[in-house]
């Protein structure tokens, strides 16, 4: 992997994020497109729709890098198919989390909805010839267990499990959002850890070049969007952020075929997961969103959940066994990521 490039990626990623960021909370003050910040006494209007700034950070600082890297790399450079495709897979999915956000769909329909966003990963796959994506077919595993081939289930793993995957960490993401910071930071830190574990697996050099590249666009585009997304929250990501960003960084796991340390990565995201199918499907409970905006805000700032949803989400299981402030939680929430995210690194070590 070209470590100069990668650093090159994260760089540029965070600082186009970093520059259109001040302009875009403006604009969307001067258009009265800003929400509650409910988790706080005052409940002060914040610009939302951030997520457009990780959306052009992120297309931008991968085209700009491939660009130049096919100008000074000895022919043929690298091919521009896998890096235009992660791109498309970005807008898709934010288009639908920009749809979300203006119009509120339900649950199921934008789960189902993000599987669409994997076709572009599909199609540069169906390629003749030899090429970057026909690697992609070995799946790297921890304990220092043998890489399988999955060529002989080839359609299935692209036409069923990779779209799975991609709405599957997209809405993850999305679900566990909710708090200053936690929606940007998350992002930033799993990311980070899929390119650690890329470097540890030690992985198909081309597809953990094309990988690390994505990854790290994920990763700086994010950490621009955390400086205004941290508390006190200046700009709200919006599901635009949440599904975009987190089918971005699906698509670099799948590139890199380090899907089961992703998977491990992103543990936290599980609770809200199993919660939110529990009380959709097993447990109907009408009033959780509802619940999940109205949390209990002491005098001293700490946070609590409303009786009977302390189970609701994992920010609401934490402060049901100590409430803390909100950046407090965030902190908490993010540690709890980054342990996820040493263990996977851990785990390619081995």
């Amino acid at each position: 992997m070209d470590l100069l490039s990668i650093l090159f990626v994260a760089v540029l990623s965070y600082v186009i994020a970093f520059v259109i960021l001040p302009p875009l909370i403006s604009k969307m003050r001067e258009g009265k497109m800003v929400g509650r910040d409910v988790n706080k006494r005052m409940r002060p209007r914040v610009p939302e729709l951030g997520g457009i700034a990780a959306l052009f950070a992120f297309a931008i600082s991968l085209s700009l890098v491939i660009g130049i890297k096919k100008l000074f790399e000895a022919p043929p450079g690298p091919e521009e198919p896998p890096y235009l495709a992660a791109i498309a897979v970005f807008f898709i999915a934010a288009m639908i989390g920009l749809i979300d956000d203006i119009s509120n769909v339900k649950q199921r329909v934008k789960a189902l909805s993000v599987l669409f966003a994997a076709l572009p990963l599909l199609l540069v796959h169906f390629r003749d010839g030899t090429t970057w994506i026909s690697d992609v077919t070995v799946q790297y595993l921890p304990f220092g267990i043998a890489p399988i081939d999955l060529t002989s289930v080839y359609l299935l793993f692209w036409i069923a499990v990779v779209p799975l995957g991609v709405t599957g960490v997209a809405n993850a993401m999305n679900m566990s959002a909710g708090y200053n910071g936690l929606e940007s930071g998350q992002m930033a830190v799993v990311s980070a850890s899929a390119i650690g574990v890329l470097f540890a697996a030690g992985t198909d050099p081309v597809g953990a070049t094309v990988s690390s590249l994505v990854l790290a666009a994920v990763a700086g585009s994010s950490v621009g969007l955390y400086q205004f997304n941290r508390y006190p929250a200046r700009i709200f990501v919006g599901d635009i952020g949440t599904l975009g960003l987190g089918a971005a960084l699906a698509a670099g796991v799948i590139m890199g075929g380090i899907e089961v340390y992703g998977l491990i990565a992103i543990a936290p995201a599980y609770y809200e997961a199993a919660a939110t199918f529990y009380y959709t499907f097993i447990r109907p409970t009408p009033d959780r969103r509802r619940a999940c905006r109205n949390p209990v805000i002491r005098s001293d700032g700490r946070l609590s959940p409303p009786e009977g949803a302390e189970h609701y989400t994992l920010a609401y299981f934490l402060l049901s066994r100590r409430p803390m402030t909100e950046k407090r939680l965030v902190r908490s929430i993010l540690a709890l990521y980054a342990i996820s995210g040493l263990a996977a690194i851990a785990l390619a070590l081995l």
